[in-house]
């Protein structure tokens, strides 16, 4: 039973640090502003194997829209992004594709959206939410804020 633990715990350990690097690119402040209708997220850097982000959405000034979103690793050592629109309950998406400037999350029984696309290209980070099939999708862009 201890050397059970003992293996559980290290690849833990060796698990989520590995990956963890996966997804400096989205870590930050962004924005869709100026304009009447402004998108905001703001992500944490993924010490201890656990990012966590918060998008916001401002119309006229006044908040309309939030979610909570995390991304963390499973049991299994697997990536999760989960996101909670409106403080409601999680929805996870798996981590199915990294790279230095990108993450592809998909939940195929979720019924809108099954696959989140983060991409970074210099300052302008993108979020694209789709069907299966992309026939179905809408991006977010945002611009890097400088504090």
């Amino acid at each position: 039973m201890r050397v059970t633990l003992a293996a559980l715990a290290l690849a833990t350990t060796l698990t989520a640090p590995a990956l963890a690097g996966e997804f400096d690119f989205m870590t930050g402040h962004w924005t869709s502003g100026p304009g009447p209708q402004v998108t905001e997220e703001i992500w944490t850097d993924g010490h201890g194997g656990l990012f966590l982000g918060v998008n916001r959405t401002l119309v006229d000034g006044e908040a309309r829209a939030f979610e909570y979103l995390r991304i963390v690793w499973n049991d299994a050592g697997e990536g999760e992004y989960c996101a909670q629109p409106n403080g409601g309950p999680a929805t996870c998406f798996r981590l199915v594709e990294t790279g230095d400037s990108h993450a592809v999350f998909e939940n195929e029984e979720h019924d809108f959206p099954q696959r989140i696309r983060y991409t970074r290209e210099s300052d302008t980070m993108t979020a694209t939410i789709s069907d299966m099939s992309g026939e179905q999708s809408f991006s977010f862009v945002w611009t890097r804020v400088i504090d």
